[in-house]
């Protein structure tokens, strides 16, 4: 009863306020719903780690701007470390970073797609997100069809089977020419040929308005690959515009579920 009377008043204040409080509303409504899980999954861009640079990833600016805007949200996965065990992550102002995760360095799309049967069954929970950012290792690869995207289906079907509802988030790869011009209508044609209403998949375009040349003046990388503090900035602003729209959304479903184990 306490739930539902948290809910009538959070949308009451969004009425009174008028047109500016529909964020706000959206907002505080995700924020006394069920915690939305999130599983960030992919390769060394998602784990990063690395002792000598600040290698925080998009995880850590992309939990620090949801935890800001009051989404109550938890990450998943099997690992908490970067590459480096000891690289540690700074707090969100007053909230500790959630580093749960599931980036494996060096990791193609098959070897990560071959081992998340495994990791799946360790979560508490099975994911309501995914953000899912592979290829980058593939891109030498003489068959994308085979070394990326037939294993990224297995993987869509595999979250699919212990989430039916869970939505998908595909990351382009973070580059403007070579292998990954060819990769990328490859994996538009694979999101739009599986995304459902029930269980959408959705792309994210990180190669607009990158730099991966490290040489060049606010270039977004270390080293061509990996980003830097300005490129994790800006992956975790697109993956946040990009799971937005699907926020209240989750919100509700986390909370009708709740509710129907609570009877």
């Amino acid at each position: 009863m306490l739930r539902k009377i948290v809910f009538i008043w959070v949308e009451v204040l969004g009425f009174l306020a008028g047109g500016l409080s529909v964020w706000f509303g959206i907002n505080n409504y995700v924020a006394v719903a069920d915690v939305i899980r999130i599983l960030p999954l992919g390769d060394s861009i998602t784990q990063g780690g690395r002792r000598e640079r600040q290698e925080y990833t998009y995880r850590y600016p992309l939990y620090c701007m949801l935890r800001e805007r009051g989404i109550n949200v938890d990450f998943i996965g099997s690992l908490k470390t970067g590459l480096d065990p000891q690289a540690t992550w700074p707090d969100c102002k007053t909230v500790p970073f959630d580093r749960d995760h599931e980036g494996h360095y060096g990791w193609t799309t098959s070897k990560v797609r071959d081992h998340l049967a495994s990791w799946l069954q360790t979560y508490p929970h099975p994911p309501d997100v995914v953000l899912l950012h592979l290829g980058t290792n593939d891109q030498k690869a003489s068959d994308f069809n085979q070394a990326i995207i037939e294993p990224l289906k297995d993987i869509i079907a595999m979250l699919r089977k212990v989430n039916p509802r869970v939505v998908i988030f595909v990351g382009h790869l973070n580059f403007n020419d070579g292998a990954a011009l060819k990769i990328r209508p490859l994996v538009e044609a694979m999101a739009t040929e599986l995304s459902t209403e029930e269980s959408p998949v959705m792309t994210v375009p990180f190669y607009q308005g990158w730099i991966e040349d490290p040489h060049k003046p606010h270039t977004d990388t270390f080293d061509w690959a990996h980003p830097n503090p300005q490129g994790q900035e800006k992956m975790a602003q697109k993956w946040y515009e990009a799971i937005k729209p699907f926020l209240k959304k989750l919100g509700q479903q986390n909370n009708q579920q709740q509710e129907n184990s609570n009877r």
